[in-house]
């Protein structure tokens, strides 16, 4: 699934609930606010997103976790991806509790070392897939597929300079409007938005991979 093919991916989840009055970390709105979290999701899948994230990004807790994959899969998307920072210090602690994804995200690492050490980690606490970016703007992608990554590319900010080599491109908005953004999104076979997209952003992306 991830290895091969075309996939439109989620927008921004954590920026989203910030919209709607967000002030604490963002897992435990999974818990506390949980119409809000899968109302995000839904407009995602209502856009054309095929598969979702949880809302787990900053790491969260078992109950936490478990809130964030059921949230999810009632989107009623096609796959759903456990999201983690690639920096989080407790990843195979946090790995661990989203066996029930079909797929594990280590986003925005913010160097290769990281980017590497942070799949290590996952690779040693999941048989899941393991899908990593990173929010720079160039990396040598390889060595992450070498590694084990089933893809590897980029997300957030700055935008990739050179995405020739990447399976996933996720940008920020960054102030673009939807059109303008989507026309910029470099091709990859994984595609989708990061900090201030929305559902008006993945149909725009969808209406140019049209």
């Amino acid at each position: 699934m991830l290895r091969s093919g075309s996939l439109l991916l989620d927008a921004a989840m954590g920026t989203a609930l910030m919209a709607r009055g967000l002030s604490e970390r963002a897992p435990a709105w999974n818990l506390t606010h949980p119409d809000w979290v899968r109302g995000v999701h839904l407009v995602h899948v209502a856009a054309g997103a095929e598969l979702v994230l949880t809302n787990t990004f900053v790491g969260a807790s078992a109950e936490e976790a478990a809130a964030a994959v059921k949230l999810a899969r009632e989107s009623g998307a096609r796959y759903v991806g456990g999201a983690l920072w690639a920096g989080l210090a407790d990843l195979p602690k946090q790995v661990s509790q989203l066996a029930a994804t079909d797929s594990i995200w280590l986003e925005a690492a913010t160097s290769l070392p990281q980017a590497l050490g942070a799949l290590e980690a996952a690779l040693k606490a999941t048989k899941l897939p393991v899908v990593v970016t990173l929010a720079v703007p160039a990396a040598p992608l390889l060595q992450l597929r070498d590694a084990g990554a089933a893809a590897a590319g980029y997300s957030c900010s700055p935008w990739p300079t050179d995405a020739r080599d990447a399976d996933v491109v996720k940008p920020a908005a960054d102030g673009l409007d939807p059109e303008e953004w989507a026309r910029k999104v470099p091709q990859a076979r994984l595609r989708g938005g990061c900090c201030g997209t929305d559902e008006r952003y993945l149909a725009a992306l969808r209406a140019t991979a049209r």
